[in-house]
Order: C-alpha cells, then sequence, then structure tokens
C-alpha cells in the first residue's frame, strides 16, 4: 500500500496575521501593562506625598537649588510675604520658610520647587504690567506647594522611569516611545494641577487686595501670541485662553469684584 502523506491545514510555526499587526498588538499591550503601572505608582505617590514631612522636603528642595541657576530677589520676596500675611492662620503654608529666587533667561514662567523655593525668570517679569499680576503669579505658585503639586510631580515622574525601565530596559529605543506616550497623559495631569493653582491664586489674591483684579490681564497678553490649542494638548500649562476661561468662571462663582490694579514698582524690573 502506497503511503500519501496529507496536505496540512495549517502550520503552528506561521501565523496566520501580518507581523506588522502582531507587533502593534504587542506594543498595544506593553503600553497597556506600563500605563496600568504608572497609574498605581502614581496613586500610591499621591498618597505618600502627604506623609512626606516639609524637614525631608526642604532637604530635597536645597538639592535642586545646586542645578538652577538664580540670585535671590528681596523685592519679590516682600510681594510673597504680603501674600503670605493674607492666609488664614492655619494655612499648611506657614511651615515654609519661602525664598525667590530669579533667573536671568527669556522664558516667560515660574516653578515652585521643594522646600518652599518659587524660581522666576526674568523673562516673566518683564511681561507683567501690575502689582496684582505679579502677586497672581506668586499666589499660583503658593497654590502648587498647598496642594503639594512638586512633589507628586516627581513621584509620577519616577514611576513613569521605573516602569519603562523595569519592564523594556533602561537604553530600549522602544522605551523611550512608551516614555513619551505615557508623559503625554502625564501632561493632562499637570495641566489640571495648573488650573487648581490658578483658583487657588485668584482666591489669594482677593484675600490681600479685596477684589481679583489682575487676575486673567497677563493671561490675556499671553493669550494674542500663544496660538491655537493643539500645541498645548502635550504642554504641562493649559492654553492661555483656557485659564482665562477658568479663571473668569471662578470671578463668576464666587462673585468676586474685579477693580483698578496698582502700577507695578520700579524695583521688581529686571
Amino acid at each position: 500500500m502506497k503511503f500519501t502523506p496529507k496536505a496540512l491545514e495549517g502550520n503552528v510555526n506561521v501565523a496566520r496575521t501580518h507581523p506588522l499587526k502582531e507587533l502593534l498588538w504587542m506594543l498595544g499591550g506593553m503600553v497597556l501593562l506600563l500605563g496600568m503601572l504608572v497609574l498605581i505608582l502614581g496613586f500610591s505617590a499621591d498618597l505618600a506625598v502627604s506623609k512626606v514631612p516639609v524637614s525631608v522636603e526642604t532637604w530635597l528642595g536645597r538639592q535642586m537649588l545646586k542645578k538652577v541657576p538664580g540670585e535671590e530677589n528681596a523685592a519679590l520676596e516682600a510681594r510673597l510675604q504680603s501674600l503670605l500675611a493674607s492666609l488664614p492662620v492655619d494655612s499648611p503654608l506657614h511651615q515654609y520658610s519661602f525664598r525667590v529666587f530669579t533667573a536671568k533667561t527669556d522664558a516667560v514662567n515660574a516653578v515652585a520647587l521643594p522646600g518652599g523655593n518659587i524660581v522666576v525668570y526674568s523673562g516673566l517679569l518683564n511681561k507683567v504690567q501690575s502689582e496684582n499680576e505679579l502677586a497672581m503669579v506668586l499666589a499660583h505658585e503658593l497654590g502648587h506647594f498647598a496642594h503639594r503639586d512638586h512633589l507628586r510631580g516627581l513621584g509620577r515622574g519616577l514611576g513613569i522611569a521605573v516602569a519603562t525601565g523595569v519592564l523594556l530596559g533602561e537604553d530600549s529605543g522602544v522605551s523611550d516611545l512608551v516614555s513619551q506616550t505615557l508623559l503625554t497623559f502625564q501632561a493632562q495631569y499637570s495641566q489640571s494641577q495648573e488650573a487648581a493653582a490658578d483658583q487657588y491664586g485668584v482666591d489669594l489674591l482677593v484675600r490681600r487686595y479685596g477684589h481679583a483684579g489682575g487676575a486673567t490681564t497677563f493671561f490675556s497678553r499671553l493669550a494674542r501670541t500663544a496660538g491655537g490649542h493643539l500645541p498645548y494638548l502635550l504642554a504641562s500649562h493649559p492654553h492661555p485662553q483656557s485659564r482665562i476661561d477658568g479663571l473668569n468662571e471662578r470671578i463668576r462663582d464666587r462673585h468676586y469684584a474685579v477693580n483698578d490694579v496698582l502700577p507695578l514698582a520700579e524695583d521688581i524690573r529686571p
């Protein structure tokens, strides 16, 4: 009897789907797994932030200041002290010893560093036009301290680095791609922090001056040159117009008055 081999209907060693499709499924699974891990690490970081003593935060801030060029600014610290004096007596911000630095750069920005350190860029000081606008900027940064956003950002950034490094390797090209994808979602978290700090800032501005004048005028000037909203989808800060809309909503909801602002004193100019 002659043996006639039967043709195989399939081959387990050969995939039926296109290799590119399998690669996309694999990458999608990795991103999903990393996203879940980052969320868990981020949630853990948020819980841990409330337990970090101010003394530890102050030590961390001193280390970070070594990497940030800047000089202490007595005029800005005087403005900040007037805001701090307007806070309720039970405010957690009274635990900090705040210092304000200026850094010579054209960037229109200010940053809150751990331990009560605020760095204001000279590019921002060249843009503000009233004492109220400047107070709004400083009050916004105090909002980050009140919510401990600077520590939350560090914790979540560390979560992203740990997740991609453990699962994909420190020097993996795929790791870089996934990290950038996750940082896109992280930027949205940062935008929510910025919006909350804006609300804190306008509330403190009203406590300081009795009205909300100057809360939006600085952002109005930035909005004229900001362009469309699309580039801000990946940015840590919301579009200036979005910030204006949020602040105006806060002003309406709280029935804040909006009165004339005070001219900016010359000791502020860099």
